[in-house]
């Protein structure tokens, strides 16, 4: 009798090993993937900080670039209309006809140069609010990764696995999904 006892208390020692092994496997492997998981939400956090200072940078700079190039493309433009105006003041009894000839090509380049100008213009306006459409959606990414990370919740292939708090709220039109349990802070 004392064989059998001492057997099933030898088993019972060796399962209490097995599982305390087990536990500590359990405990490693959340460990690693809390830090893989605070690692990826500090890198979105820095990718997210980036660019806002990439975009911060386009916008601060779009205005002057825009500035100068219609003072660059004009600048050529108005040399020319100078020296037209000073030609043609001098020959204006003489010739009417040519000074409104120079006035009018005068007036068809700064419109063309204005139109140039205003395309340049809605480019940048367009390429802005195409930035700040994927800025939002980083900004909408955010409380997605948060609510996760907060969640005793891992990647199972291609789904998310989670530890259902039974107790915990439901949700959906037919109340099929429930609440999961939040990650334990250790």
């Amino acid at each position: 009798m004392e064989d059998v006892n001492a057997a099933s208390a030898a088993t019972s020692a060796e399962a209490i090993k097995v599982l305390m092994m087990l536990r500590a496997e359990m405990v490693q492997r959340e460990a690693r993937m809390s830090a893989a998981i605070a690692e990826q939400v500090q890198s979105l956090r820095q990718e997210v900080g980036q660019f806002r200072r990439d975009v911060a940078a386009i916008v601060e700079g779009a205005g002057t670039r825009v500035a100068e190039d219609a003072r660059e493309a004009v600048r050529p433009v108005t040399t020319e209309y100078s020296h037209a105006v000073s030609a043609t003041s001098a020959r204006l009894h003489g010739a009417g006809r040519l000074v409104w000839t120079w006035f009018g090509t005068a007036m068809v380049i700064l419109v063309l140069i204005l139109f140039v100008a205003w395309t340049v213009l809605g480019y940048y306006r367009r390429e802005l609010a195409a930035t700040k459409e994927e800025l939002q959606r980083y900004e909408d990414a955010v409380p997605v990764v948060q609510a996760f990370y907060a969640s005793d919740a891992v990647i199972c292939g291609s789904v998310i696995c989670a530890n259902v708090d039974p107790s915990g709220s439901r949700a959906g039109d037919r109340g099929q999904y429930r609440a999961a349990r939040y990650r334990s802070q250790r």
